[in-house]
């Protein structure tokens, strides 16, 4: 009888063990039920670093066409004048649109701006335009930056902004080798 007793006793313990895990997974059901949140998608980040892919593909395309269509000998100050004018010119309208989309500068989010002047004296100024010691050039794009802000896309749930700032420059080597010229991404 005593033996019996053990048993029916390991048998009530096993039903009241299963009856607390029945109840806290009720619990947890019950409260993510009232707790509803949203996340953040990462696609707007995603879609500026595709975007600047691209961006960066293109300019080093009008970094060749500018420089078959530049004039006098390489390295010379008519030189580096001639090859700018005809990089900024030859700027396209979709690499201006990426930009000045979100543009930030020196922590500030520009909005009114002449973008011309901005474009000419900051981003591609003169001093980006540079010779160096080895016999080639220096293009330099200016520190310039997107910046706005991630939202969740339902937004009356649980959700917390997230402010997203990207900076980006980029520094290139151009040599002339044998009558061609050669673009080096400098780091």
């Amino acid at each position: 009888m005593k033996n019996k007793r053990g048993q029916m006793f390991s048998l009530i313990l096993v039903f009241i063990t299963l009856f607390m895990v029945g109840v806290s997974i009720s619990v947890y059901m019950i409260q993510q039920k009232g707790v509803q949140n949203s996340l953040v998608s990462p696609l707007a980040v995603l879609n500026v670093r595709d975007a600047r892919a691209v961006f960066d593909m293109r300019e080093k395309s009008l970094i060749l066409n500018s420089l078959e269509k530049t004039k006098g000998a390489f390295g010379s100050e008519v030189f580096l004048q001639s090859f700018r004018n005809n990089f900024i010119s030859g700027i396209t309208p979709s690499m201006k649109e990426f930009i000045f989309a979100n543009l930030s500068w020196n922590g500030q989010v520009l909005k009114d701006f002449n973008r011309e002047s901005f474009l000419k004296n900051v981003v591609y100024g003169e001093a980006g335009f540079r010779r160096v010691g080895s016999g080639g050039i220096i293009l330099e794009r200016g520190r310039i930056g997107k910046s706005f802000e991630l939202r969740a896309l339902d937004k009356y749930k649980t959700n917390f902004a997230v402010d997203f700032d990207y900076n980006f420059n980029r520094k290139y080597l151009i040599k002339k080798v044998g009558g061609k010229f050669l673009v080096e991404v400098v780091k």
